[in-house]
């Protein structure tokens, strides 16, 4: 595998189509997250040129680039340590990629929370896709599902095999686009409900009353909660909404 996690897309029809699932948005700046040799690239600057920015972690890939694409301003930086106000400047931003494993929750939680978000499309393994689209109920269905659904409105665009990538990993590939949707609007109550849910899932298999016991919520506080918002004492949180999470957090907080 190469360095920072490297695979690259081999398939252009495939390449043709994550860049067309841009078609028909509307956005000031586009800037493509790791674009490594160029494949989706090549898609992306002949539409939008100026508008468009590619960040590159790799500075062995930075002159290849330069060189193919004259006018392509390319950033030789981690986009986790980027300043995206900086980067992106004034208006609204449309990012793009084909984000390396390691990091790529990390990447689609900095563009959903920066306010200039206005639309994204990300291939991750196939594994997180499933966790980002699952619904209540789904075996996937956790933090990543609700961190996502409270801030975008998340579809499937394709999924993609891995033998369509060099060097082959070991997984398949899905991209998934995001429209920003902002369920919160005070922040306080934003942190509180991601606060709640990181502690309903660090025990998932437990039931929610159990898990928040064992993250140091009083037993009795917590099963108080879970009846006043309407749920069973077995409930698991697997089993719970946004709006359910949402209604459990402002209980806890004493702001129901």
């Amino acid at each position: 595998m190469p360095k920072y996690s490297q695979v690259f897309l081999a398939d252009e029809s495939i390449c043709a189509e994550i860049a067309g699932a841009l078609d028909g948005e509307t956005f000031d700046r586009v800037i493509e997250i790791g674009p490594g040799g160029g494949a989706l690239t090549a898609h992306l600057y002949p539409k939008y040129k100026g508008a468009m920015k590619a960040v590159e972690i790799d500075p062995r890939l930075v002159p290849a680039l330069n060189a193919r694409f004259p006018g392509l301003e390319v950033v030789n930086s981690d986009f986790l340590e980027a300043d995206l106000a900086t980067l992106a400047g004034p208006g609204r931003t449309a990012f793009i990629g084909n984000l390396p494993y390691e990091c790529s929750t990390a990447i689609l939680e900095k563009t959903l929370f920066f306010p200039g978000f206005e639309f994204a499309v990300f291939m991750f393994q196939k594994e997180v896709a499933n966790r980002i689209l699952a619904a209540p109920g789904d075996h996937d269905y956790g933090y990543l599902s609700l961190l996502a659904a409270s801030r975008s409105a998340a579809s499937l665009v394709l999924d993609v095999k891995a033998a369509n990538f060099k060097p082959v990993p070991a997984v398949d590939s899905a991209v998934v686009a995001f429209k920003p949707r902002k369920f919160f609007q005070e922040k306080v109550k934003e942190e509180a409900f991601r606060a709640l849910v990181r502690k309903a899932f660090t025990h998932r298999r437990k039931t929610l009353i159990n898990s928040l016991s064992l993250c140091g919520v009083e037993k009795a506080v917590g099963a108080a909660a879970v009846e006043k918002a309407g749920f069973k004492p077995t409930v698991r949180a697997q089993e719970i909404s946004l709006e359910g999470f949402s209604a459990l957090a402002d209980i806890l907080g004493g702001k129901k």
